[in-house]
C-alpha cells in the first residue's frame, strides 16, 4: 500500500512520503508540537520524530522555533510551503482513507475489529511485561519498563 500511495503523490506532483504523513499531519492539525509531544502523541519514540522531523526540515515542509517556555526545545510547525503541500494533499488523503475503508471492508471485513482488540491488549499489558512473566524477569522499576513505555 505505501508503493501505492508513493505513487499517488508522484501522479499528483507532490514530493512526499507515506512515512511522514503522521508526523506532518499532527503538526498541521494540533501544532506546533515539540519533538516528545508528537511521539508521545503518535505514541512512536523519540527517535522515529527526529528522523522524519529531518526529512520534512529539508524538504521545507516545517521549521522549528524556540519553546517561548523552555528555549532548549523546539516547536515545530508547518510553514507556507507545508500549507500549501497540505492543501494540496488533502483531497488525496481523503481519497486513499475512502479506497483503504473500502478494500479493508472488501478483503477483511474483522481486521480493524481484530487491530482493535490486539491495541486494548496492549494497552492492558505490554509484549515486553508478556515476555518478562514468561521468562520470570522481575523489572518492574527499570527504567522504561512501563506498560504504556511498551509498545
Amino acid at each position: 500500500m505505501d508503493r501505492d500511495v508513493h505513487a499517488i503523490y508522484q501522479a499528483a506532483g507532490v514530493r512526499f512520503e507515506p512515512r511522514w504523513y503522521a508526523v506532518f499531519t499532527a503538526l498541521r492539525n494540533h501544532g506546533p508540537l515539540t519533538v516528545g509531544e508528537l511521539a508521545e502523541r503518535l505514541g512512536v519514540t523519540h527517535a522515529a520524530v527526529s528522523q522524519v522531523r529531518t526529512a520534512l526540515e529539508r524538504e521545507r515542509l516545517i521549521t522549528g522555533e524556540a519553546d517561548p517556555e523552555d528555549g532548549r526545545r523546539q516547536r515545530l510547525k508547518l510553514t507556507a510551503h507545508g500549507h500549501k503541500t497540505a492543501a494540496k494533499l488533502a483531497p488525496l488523503w481523503d481519497a486513499i482513507q475512502t479506497a483503504a475503508t473500502a478494500l479493508l471492508k472488501e478483503g477483511a471485513p474483522q481486521l480493524l475489529a481484530e487491530l482493535a482488540g490486539l491495541e486494548h491488549a496492549l494497552d492492558r499489558r505490554g509484549l515486553r511485561a508478556r515476555v518478562g512473566d514468561l521468562l520470570n524477569l522481575d523489572e518492574p522499576d527499570a527504567p522504561g519498563a512501563t506498560d504504556e513505555d511498551e509498545r
